[in-house]
């Protein structure tokens, strides 16, 4: 199963689309209809997170969305049943993304195997040290043949980016910014900084979210990364005209990516800004 992410960054150079959706919000039937729609409008992984009542790296957006699934009676055993549900029908890999309150409650191990036997490729437990003294989360999910996607962000020591580097497999996900998600309107210097400095420590695929909200951010992190991230966004468009502009707005992106450029952005002194090339 973590063959699957090595399969996604396999074509190289084409930038890819990694997309978020919350199990179960604004209910289980349209959640699967996004799902399997984002598949089929471009998406080249879907993260699909469980609902939890306190989620502390999600803004108010993704926020909103996470009590109004466990309002509609959305849990964990609901969630992995959506997940058996698609897992035939799936034509690109997808991964879970959750809290450890949730794992912990239903027992890490446990978790880690079921998320294996419903078809995922990979977790992501953002408020889980990678060094957690209690329970080694990539030790247990090599075991079940999953990848954990660390997320980092830039007030991170070297020394601590470097041994998380060292126990990665599969990609890192990189936060634009320090905080919470949610669809803004300018990628701050600081996040491309970063991208840089970790880009300069390590030949992993890079994957960066918080804040990506149209077109234009695509250009600016074209060769910078792999892979960007769309979450809060996509929940704005649902709310302002429905799950068909959702799907509209990744087929534009997707479409965006295919195109050659003429120019790209690089980096000049740490600084990320267009240059003819």
């Amino acid at each position: 199963m973590a063959d699957e992410l090595k399969d996604v960054f396999s074509k190289k150079k084409k930038l890819k689309l990694m997309t978020h959706v919350l199990a179960g919000y604004p209910d289980l039937k349209t959640s699967q209809e996004w799902i399997m729609g984002l598949a089929e409008s471009g998406a080249d992984l879907i993260e699909i997170q469980i609902p939890f009542s306190d989620p502390l790296a999600d803004g108010p957006t993704i926020m909103a969305a996470n009590h109004l699934a466990l309002k509609n009676g959305i849990t964990p055993q609901k969630f992995f049943e959506l997940a058996w549900s698609i897992k035939g029908a799936m034509t690109v890999p997808f991964i879970f993304m959750t809290y450890a309150n949730i794992a912990y409650a239903m027992g890490m191990e446990r978790f880690v195997s079921l998320s294996a036997e419903s078809g995922a490729s990979g977790l992501i437990m953002p408020d889980l040290p990678f060094d957690e003294r209690n329970f080694d989360l990539f030790s247990c999910a090599k075991k079940y043949g999953l990848s954990v996607i660390p997320v980092v962000s830039a007030g991170i020591s070297s020394s601590r980016l470097k041994k998380i580097l060292n126990r990665t497999e599969g990609f890192l996900y990189i936060t634009l910014r320090v905080g919470i998600t949610g669809a803004v309107k300018r990628i701050e210097r600081e996040g491309l900084e970063f991208i840089q400095r970790v880009r300069e420590m390590t030949s992993l695929p890079l994957a960066a979210g918080f804040g990506i909200s149209s077109e234009k951010h695509l250009d600016l992190l074209q060769g910078k990364v792999d892979m960007v991230v769309i979450g809060s966004h996509l929940i704005d468009l649902f709310h302002s005209s429905g799950l068909s502009a959702v799907l509209n707005f990744i087929k534009r992106c997707k479409a965006r990516t295919r195109r050659d450029r003429t120019r790209s952005h690089t980096y000049h002194h740490g600084i990320g800004r267009l240059s003819q090339g």
